[in-house]
């Protein structure tokens, strides 16, 4: 099999033959970039958390947006974007065929309307982003369900939990990732159905447990050495967590020496058949996916709940999604191709922003619509003899098949930097600083502490961050291992695995035979 070679960063990738057939059967054409570029240029089409305020373009309110008030395009809050009183397909314009599609896309693009903020069905929650049904949060982002929680991401169905990546079910936690269904728990990573456990690596149904890795039921350990219930408190009292310097310090230890003490799982699976990624749960014949769950027969995709046979999509969830490529924060989506944010519908082709709709092509904005172009309307023979004739020129272009080509966004506010760092020569700072400011040591900006948030730190004993949020959020990130997979051999038998841990990490890799011996 002959790799390809990547237009973007000219670098060799292959082309499967499962991949072909995929191809086939939605007309598309082979990619002409490796997979890590064609994710960076969906996830460049994304920001998250970085918000603004700014005035509706309708009603003239006061609201908080995703979008600057220096971008060109018309904002709505929410109730004017969900009213009535505009109508999207006064913005659609006739398919020209002396023109590329994508020249008449970013000229709908710069006039149609577009959603603030994308936060449905929550309450008292109004500096959240992709999120649905949560209570009194704040700066939460792809949450759902959630209540009384501040500076999450990617989680559901928690409560009372701060600074956190990828949470589920669990309470009063901070600082966790990769963990469910644990409580009143500080810095954990890839853990389940733990109680007042701190600093510690891939537990399961422990209690009371500090600086631990790979046990199972177990309670009162310290670096998975067995203590007395009195020992135990003694020696954490000893510890001081309350004080800055000391939690810095416990953390510092819990990111570097700790991670080489004891043998660490090649990649995080869990009731899954014939996977290749890491961190997926009971999925099946899934291809170089990451942080996945209830999927099957995907690939190359990423933060994808409920999704089935779909390729090159993120952050889907959490109703079912089929047979979809180029997708990015959609739910509930089947044979869609390079859309973004749409909801609940099926057969969109490069849309944005369309909530309950089927057979759409470039259109932003729409909802409960059919049979649409470019925002126009037109009777189902009309789009179904026009769409083939629009896809046969694209493909003559060489673009049928890819994301968009222009970002509503800076690539430095979208969730693209996260993950493909590009240095910015130029980074903002405030100029002045609000009496309840503070600078973060390490960006310099300034972010607020609020009330809320101070009774949190109090409750768990927690001294005051004294990085902001954003910081913080990146500072989770690195202790997430990277979205790729790595040949490397078993530390203990020398077998060949695959990991998600880079060739030159410390870590003792442990195959996942070898890692069952070692727990169980």
């Amino acid at each position: 099999m002959n790799p390809s070679q990547c237009k973007t960063c000219s670098q060799p990738f292959l082309v499967t033959n499962e991949d072909k057939a995929f191809y086939a059967k939605l007309n598309l054409p082979q990619p002409s970039a490796c997979p890590q570029c064609r994710s960076r240029r969906r996830l460049a089409y994304r920001n998250e958390q970085n918000l603004y305020k700014r005035k509706c373009d309708l009603c003239s309110k006061k609201i908080v947006s995703i979008y600057s008030e220096d971008k060109p395009y018309p904002v709505y809050c929410q109730k004017c974007f969900w009213g009535d009183s505009w109508d999207p397909l006064e913005y659609g314009k006739s398919f020209d065929k002396e023109k590329p599609f994508s020249d008449q896309f970013e000229e709908l693009m710069a006039k149609a309307p577009r959603l603030a903020i994308v936060n449905k069905q929550s309450e008292n929650s109004d500096y959240c982003n992709y999120s649905f049904a949560n209570k009194n949060c704040y700066l939460t982002f792809g949450n759902h369900y959630e209540e009384d929680c501040m500076y999450g991401h990617y989680s559901t169905k928690n409560s009372s939990c701060m600074d956190y990546l990828q949470l589920y079910k669990s309470e009063l936690c901070y600082g966790c990732v990769f963990t469910k269904n644990s409580y009143r728990s500080i810095y954990l990573g890839h853990c389940d159905n733990c109680q007042e456990c701190l600093f510690s690596v891939d537990l399961k149904g422990c209690k009371n447990c500090l600086f631990c890795s790979n046990l199972r039921h177990k309670e009162f350990h310290i670096l998975n050495e067995p203590y007395s219930k009195e020992e135990y408190f003694k020696k954490l009292k000893e510890y001081e967590f309350s004080n800055y310097d000391n939690f810095e310090k416990a953390a510092n230890f819990y990111e570097g020496e700790f991670r080489t003490k004891f043998p660490v799982r090649s990649v995080y699976q869990s009731n899954c058949e014939n996977c290749q990624g890491s961190n997926l749960e009971n999925s099946r014949n899934m291809r170089y996916c990451f942080d996945c769950a209830e999927c099957e027969d995907c690939a190359y995709g990423f933060q994808m709940d409920e999704s089935y046979d779909c390729m090159d999509s993120n952050c889907m969830g959490y109703d079912r999604s089929e047979v979809c490529y180029q997708t990015i924060g959609c739910s509930g989506i089947t044979s869609c191709i390079a859309c973004d944010s749409c909801w609940h519908g099926n057969d969109l082709h490069y849309c944005n922003l369309c909530f309950s709709s089927k057979n759409l092509f470039g259109c932003i904005g729409l909802n409960k619509k059919q049979y649409c172009i470019l925002n126009k309307q037109y009777t189902k023979e009309e789009y179904e003899t026009l769409m083939p004739q629009i896809i046969e020129q694209m493909k003559k272009e060489g673009v049928w098949g890819e994301f968009f080509r222009i970002s509503p966004f800076t690539y430095g506010e979208s969730v693209a930097q996260e993950y493909f760092y590009i240095h910015e020569e130029a980074i903002t700072k405030s100029s002045e600083k609000a009496d309840d400011a503070e600078t973060c040591i390490q960006c310099s900006k300034n972010f607020r502490i609020v009330e809320k948030e101070r009774g949190f730190y109090k409750e768990l004993n927690l001294p005051e961050p004294r990085k902001c949020p954003a910081c913080r959020h990146n500072d989770r990130i690195t202790r997430r291992n990277p979205r790729a997979l790595w040949q490397r051999t078993c530390s203990k038998c020398s077998s060949d695995t695959w990991t998600s841990y880079a060739p030159d990490r410390s870590e003792k890799i442990y195959c996942e035979k070898c890692y069952l011996e070692e727990v169980y």
